[in-house]
């Protein structure tokens, strides 16, 4: 059995915009933290939990504690609901996502994870708002580790436990960024890119074998997950 982990904003769900305008607002609800730097690359791990953990490390020489983490999420959820309930269009799933996930998931010869650097109640918030079924899937979040390669491996080993599977015969991280190509190539395992025009060409730049513009064709799709490799090594191309 091979097993595809899929990230969430702009792999599933159109959230990247609103969920970047809610990320940096959060920060100044919660902790009056302004002027952040969006530039998400300069970072030295593009999760939620690790930008947060860089931000006040840089601010306050110190990591956030259980309280000012509940306290931000606490708003960060406010915060998406008043998004989502003004315009669902903000929420809507990368076309064909949800039918996609489904279909892939009763395929003898895959199994489907999640694994994505937003927190778990933001995951389960969008995928809801989008209409994408992925409650039963095993998955990793913010909370499993600062960084991408951290949450793939958890993910990978929820999933072992979930399908029963001792190994995968190969592993595709399906996702929409840089940073995504990055930790597949850093674990040595193939990757799927999702994006169309200027963002499918620059996941082709920095290593991507295969991408899809999205999810309405099936039968590419499952070509692309057959045929992806381990990203290529490009790093004078990722930043």
């Amino acid at each position: 059995m091979n097993l595809a982990i899929f990230d969430i904003d702009g792999t599933l769900t159109e959230t990247n915009a609103v969920d970047e305008i809610c990320f940096v607002q959060a920060f100044a609800d919660a902790h009056s933290i302004t002027e952040i730097n969006t530039n998400w690359m300069e970072y030295r791990c593009v999760t939620d939990s690790g930008i947060m953990f860089q931000i006040f490390d840089d601010r306050f020489g110190r990591s956030p504690d259980d309280g000012e983490l509940q306290n931000y999420k606490s708003c960060l959820i406010n915060l998406l609901e008043t998004h989502r309930s003004r315009d669902s269009s903000l929420f809507a799933e990368i076309p064909g996502a949800s039918r996609a996930l489904t279909r892939l998931n009763r395929e003898t010869e895959w199994a489907v994870a999640l694994a994505t650097g937003c927190w778990s109640v933001s995951a389960e918030l969008k995928l809801k708002a989008a209409g994408i079924e992925a409650e039963h899937l095993p998955g990793a979040f913010a909370e499993d580790g600062l960084s991408r390669e951290t949450i793939l491996q958890t993910a990978t080993s929820r999933a072992q436990r979930s399908y029963s599977q001792s190994h995968f015969e190969k592993i595709v991280a399906v996702g929409d960024a840089v940073w995504d190509v990055r930790a597949a190539r850093n674990l040595g395992i193939a990757f799927v890119g999702v994006g169309k025009g200027d963002r499918g060409l620059r996941l082709r730049q920095v290593g991507a074998t295969h991408v899809v513009e999205d999810y309405f064709d099936y039968q590419a799709l499952i070509y692309c997950l057959r045929r992806a490799e381990v990203p290529t090594h490009n790093e004078s191309n990722m930043n």
